[in-house]
């Protein structure tokens, strides 16, 4: 990051904090001009990390906006990048319904918006939650049954052995050949 980046972004800091203190201000008064100054903060947000650069964002925002905590810079970056969007018939519309109805929220605005694709790396842990979560379900007697039940009779008998003692293995043979218990 050169100083020339540095200072466009420091030079962006005041900006921010006006359309921020005034997006908070209207959003109090339930005006719908929250999100156009939710907005406005957001492009100047946006230029701000491209000018320090993605990985160094996160503490250039610290350390210049400490009042403005990373999930309200992220939530205005995100309308900012489909401002246009606010203009189009369907979002426009419920925008104004919720503003004349006194409940438009920049979180409602959000809400609005399309979801965003996952990325491959969200999809992979989302399959790995999903693996350890069904892995879990299973538990112990899942697992054992998974492992034992494609092993042939005398693999069985050998990982028995490898287990369980001579006595328990001549006791196991007897409840074997025993007839099936009829349950109730």
């Amino acid at each position: 990051m050169t100083t020339t980046d540095l200072n466009k972004a420091l030079s962006l800091v005041p900006e921010i904090k006006a359309a921020h203190e005034e997006a908070e201000k209207c959003q109090r008064a339930s005006h719908s001009r929250a999100l156009e100054c939710a907005i406005k903060a957001g492009v100047a947000l946006t230029l701000a990390k491209e000018a320090v650069g993605h990985g160094a964002f996160g503490i250039w925002r610290q350390q210049n906006l400490p009042q403005l905590p990373q999930t309200t810079a992220s939530l205005y970056m995100r309308l900012a990048e489909h401002k246009d969007k606010f203009r189009d018939g369907k979002i426009s519309n419920t925008v104004a319904v919720l503003s004349a109805e006194g409940k438009l929220s920049l979180r409602a605005a959000a809400g609005l918006l399309p979801k965003r694709p996952l990325t491959p790396t969200q999809i992979a842990a989302a399959n790995r939650r999903k693996e350890a979560k069904a892995a879990e379900k299973k538990g112990d007697e899942g697992i054992v049954k998974e492992y034992l039940k494609p092993l042939d009779v005398d693999e069985l008998l050998i990982f028995l052995r490898q287990v369980f003692d001579a006595a328990y293995i001549g006791r196991l043979g007897k409840v074997l050949t025993l007839p099936p218990r009829l349950t109730t």
